[in-house]
């Protein structure tokens, strides 16, 4: 019996120079990739919000360039489109680590091969898909259900979201919490790994961000503290991950 071969993706991508752009948007096209070179920053976020691309595609002269970096926050900010960076060979591993923190789902070196690109693109678009609840199991009405492998986020009954590394420390934190309020000091530092300034709106922006994968009202803002939970969230860890719990715990209630 043949195998189908899994549909294409439709690419937006944004490149800092335009003939970068074209040459990698022609070398996907002739592998059967769908791909639309956005002429800004501006109308590639517009496109995400919109829904439009299975994903976007950013190809910076380098990560700290306007088109990398801060192009990932602009993105996350505005959609949850997944989001796949090409580094390059002058970019550090605290750049393509900054890059995954800030929301890129997969960040590919430069010399990366066509058809492996692809590949990783394809495996980013599965992982971002909600997974269907198992059919021999009958829905069962809970709490939700927070999932270290694979940073899954299950609704009562429902199916799972994949979650970013930073959405998944964010849950931890605020689940950690039992329904008390976080302040913003301890999210930026446990998920971000630095201190929040008054003027630093990384918290708000990845709040919004989870805010559209769960109830409008699961997450609720303390005025002139942070947040807090409205839901209840289990957590089903090993050993290993209980320890980073308990460690999160005692952070958020400290």
């Amino acid at each position: 019996m043949l195998s189908r071969s899994p549909p294409a993706p439709r690419l937006f991508l944004l490149a800092t120079r335009q003939l970068r752009a074209r040459l990698v948007a022609d070398g996907l096209a002739r592998r059967g990739v769908a791909v639309e070179v956005a002429p800004s920053l501006d109308t590639l976020v517009a496109a995400a919000a919109a829904g439009l691309p299975d994903a976007v595609l950013l190809v910076p002269e380098s990560l700290a360039g306007p088109n990398g970096i801060a192009a990932i926050r602009r993105l996350r900010a505005a959609s949850a489109t997944p989001c796949v960076v090409v580094a390059t060979p002058e970019d550090t591993a605290a750049d393509r680590v900054e890059a995954l923190d800030c929301g890129a789902d997969e960040v590919l070196h430069g010399g990366i091969p066509v058809a492996e690109a692809i590949a990783r693109i394809r495996a980013t678009l599965r992982r971002a898909r909600p997974m269907a609840a198992p059919v021999a199991e009958a829905a069962v009405v809970g709490p939700w259900r927070l999932h270290a492998a694979g940073r899954r986020l299950a609704a009562p009954g429902g199916p799972a979201q994949r979650l970013t590394s930073a959405e998944f420390d964010l849950v931890a934190v605020l689940a950690a919490a039992q329904g008390a309020a976080v302040d913003r000091e301890v999210i930026s530092r446990q998920v971000f790994r630095r201190p929040w300034r008054p003027d630093d709106r990384a918290v708000d922006s990845l709040v919004k961000r989870l805010r559209r994968k769960m109830p409008t009202d699961a997450i609720h803002s303390v005025r002139g503290v942070g947040y807090a939970l409205t839901v209840a969230i289990d957590a089903a860890p090993s050993p290993v991950e209980n320890c980073a719990l308990h460690a999160i715990r005692s952070a958020a209630l400290r």
